[in-house]
């Protein structure tokens, strides 16, 4: 059989296609290796999300406007403008239009990258301090499935090594500060908005003594 290609461009937003102790789908490849289509997946950036927002007042800042383009989400980082070591709690949906909150330590100027994939966004919620906050993308992307290996990486048309895969959490039930239940991936080839990138990996559909996990691996948590 063929390596099988995940590229699908339909996940109406705001309905939960997540599916419990999911075993089997037509795009993974339980042979061989499952290709997955990123697209040209853009550069970090730092302010995509919210830009340099002041949280002097309030507890929250509203999101709902900000998408991750990339088809199955991507890591996200925060930074603040001034010394500040508070928790922050980013809340939104990943890319099956699972709720997903993700709760970060600021470290002050220093920016601090996520390790979940969110593609919408709600809010973030905080404590009030006399600074700025910033909110953007980083470089690990989503997947579309619980994924236990990354094998060979084309970027361009060419064959290049493997990245760098973040294992999935099988942490049950997940936490806002467990990692992506499916994994993510730090490309080899450099992300800027034109390099087209593809990437083969072996998906996992195991479960736990409680049937909880599968394909789309744990429910994700929300706040």
């Amino acid at each position: 059989m063929p390596n099988l290609m995940a590229n699908a461009t339909n996940f109406p937003r705001r309905i939960n296609m997540y599916v419990p102790a999911m075993q089997y789908s037509a795009d993974v490849n339980y042979n061989g290796e499952t290709r997955v289509n990123f697209g040209a997946p853009l550069a970090a950036n730092a302010t995509s999300v919210l830009n340099a927002a002041s949280i002097a007042t309030g507890t929250s800042a509203d999101l709902s406007a900000a998408v991750i383009p990339e088809a199955y989400g991507r890591c996200i980082q925060v930074v603040a403008g001034a010394a500040n070591a508070t928790v922050i709690t980013v809340n939104g949906w990943d890319y099956l239009g699972q709720p997903i909150s993700e709760a970060i330590t600021l470290n002050g100027a220093t920016p601090v990258i996520g390790n979940k994939a969110f593609k919408y966004f709600s809010n973030v919620a905080y404590t009030a301090a006399a600074t700025t906050l910033s909110i953007g993308t980083g470089v690990k992307l989503g997947l579309p499935y619980k994924t236990i290996r990354a094998v060979y990486e084309i970027g361009n048309g060419a064959l290049v090594a493997a990245g760098t895969l973040q294992a999935p959490s099988v942490v049950d039930p997940a936490t806002l500060t467990t990692t992506d239940p499916r994994g993510l991936y730090t490309t080899t080839t450099t992300m800027n908005g034109v390099n087209i990138i593809s990437a083969a990996f072996n998906m996992l559909n195991d479960v736990n003594t409680a049937n909880h996990g599968g394909l789309h691996g744990i429910q994700q948590a929300a706040a």
